[in-house]
């Protein structure tokens, strides 16, 4: 299976991008929101999505601009938490995540008391980014070529073809997997790559999951030893 040939071959691209200055911000909630309706699809990925590409997000911390602001210069934690929780892995183009986002903020409008204005300075400024797109000496025709070369193409390679393919090109499907199931014809390991979800683990990890997959190296889910029955019997008070 990993030495069959594909149809066509896999060529590993990389990219890098230029942020610029939209000229739009936001003093509050509601400006944030009139912006967010209007703004270039290229704004939102970037301010989704620029810590995962950069590497600088962290567990515990805000995963999007949007809930960060909310939440550092707004003092609007329940919010920045709706607003983290989006899980972008469940759209597949800016539309759908651009609504939720609105949706979230409106919501909370709503039923806000005040509408807080960042302090001078603290705005949210929005930005764009546009990306350059190069080829990479990497070009496979079997699993086994693309496992060897996915661990020495560079992490923006991994980041364009698991994140950018997907949602700002508005691919239903991973670049990895669309020619795994289509050219390899192999749509079970193709499903196994697809459902990892990139937002809940370093590019270091995701990169090792997929080398594990591609070679059948997965490791068995460790059964949980945590018997669910005992512990509501223990939260009814029915335990003896």
């Amino acid at each position: 299976m990993i030495n069959k040939k594909a149809r066509e071959p896999f060529c590993f691209i990389t990219s890098s991008i230029l942020v610029e200055i939209t000229g739009k911000k936001a003093h509050h909630l509601k400006e944030l929101v009139g912006i967010l309706k209007k703004i270039d699809d290229s704004s939102i990925f970037f301010h989704v999505h620029h810590t995962f590409r950069e590497y600088s997000f962290a567990a515990g911390q805000y995963s999007n601009d949007f809930a960060r602001w909310v939440a550092e210069d707004l003092e609007e934690s329940t919010l920045a938490e709706r607003l983290s929780a989006i899980n972008i892995h469940d759209f597949a183009d800016i539309a759908g995540l651009r609504a939720q986002i609105i949706k979230i903020i409106e919501e909370h409008l709503m039923n806000a008391v005040e509408i807080r204005k960042a302090p001078l300075g603290r705005e949210f400024y929005f930005l764009r980014s546009t990306s350059l797109i190069s080829p990479t000496p990497f070009k496979v025709w079997t699993l086994n070529d693309f496992a060897g070369a996915l661990k020495k193409v560079g992490m923006r390679s991994l980041y364009y073809h698991f994140f950018d393919a997907r949602l700002r090109l508005g691919h239903k499907t991973n670049d990895f997997s669309h020619w795994i199931a289509n050219a390899l014809g192999e749509p079970k390991i193709a499903e196994k790559i697809e459902r990892l979800d990139p937002y809940f683990m370093t590019m270091d990890q995701l990169r090792d999951k997929i080398f594990q997959i591609c070679l059948g190296q997965e490791l068995p889910q460790k059964k949980s030893s945590f018997n669910l029955t005992i512990l509501a019997k223990k939260l009814l008070g029915q335990n003896k």
